[in-house]
Formats: C-alpha cells, structure tokens, sequence
C-alpha cells in the first residue's frame, strides 16, 4: 500500500474502531491479577505475533507483515523496509512505533482469541482504530 493509502484511511479507521478496542482491552484487564504480573517470555509472545494481518476500511485491505530479526518485532506493508516496533512496559500484548519517514506513532494492541491463540491486532494511530485480523495460511 502506499503512503497515500495509509493517510487517507487513517482518520476514519481511528474512528471506526474504538469501539473494536474497548471490547479486548475489557476482556484482558479482567484476568486474574497472578496472569498479569507474570514475566513475560518476549521471544514466545514474538513467535505467536509474527506473521501477516489484514487491515480493513470501507473496502480497501492494508496488509502488514510482522516479523522477527535478533529477538525484536519489525513490521511493514508488503515491500516497504521493516521497522522495528517497541513493546510498551507493563502491557504485555502492546507494541508502539514512531515512523521514520512520517514521525507518525502507532500503538499496536495484539489480542488473543477465546482459545488464548493471537489472532488480531488493534492499530490506533492518530486517534483513529483499526482492527487486523491475521491471515492463516
């Protein structure tokens, strides 16, 4: 996708969803506090994150891969140079990143489906919220 793309979508994915994030979010601060405060295994949560995500807004897909090199998380749109995303400190399912090219932030919000298995991640950038389902292959 290009950069255009990005910027077009942006604002409405935001909006449309922030109700999407609320739902997850809700769901992983009611787990039992022993399952919060327990050391996260950054290698093994990169494993089951790694892979591609679909990203969709009113008909148009953004697919974004995400990656791991020497232990860290990168991600980019199919032909686009990867850039690392930082995990946040004290939310272990959430990951941020500042663009080089845009100085656009993004935080990333990996959610695990009922089985406990990530299968979504909530992208909010700009005030807006996208959800991305991952593509199983």
């Amino acid at each position: 996708m290009t950069n255009m793309f990005r910027k077009m979508i942006t604002p409405a994915l935001a909006l449309i969803c922030l109700a999407a994030l609320a739902l997850p979010l809700a769901a992983q601060t009611a787990a039992p506090a022993a399952a919060q405060n327990k050391p996260v295994d950054m290698k093994k949560l990169i494993a089951e994150i790694v892979g591609d995500y679909e990203f969709a807004l009113q008909g148009q897909i953004l697919l974004v891969t995400f990656s791991e090199q020497d232990g860290k998380l990168f991600g980019a749109p199919p032909g686009e140079t990867p850039e690392e995303i930082s995990p946040v400190e004290g939310k272990p399912l959430c990951f941020d990143i500042t663009l080089a090219d845009s100085g656009d932030y993004y935080e990333l919000q990996f959610v695990r489906n009922e089985k406990g298995v990530i299968d979504k991640c909530i992208m909010s950038v700009q005030g807006m919220v996208v959800e991305g389902a991952k593509v199983i292959k």
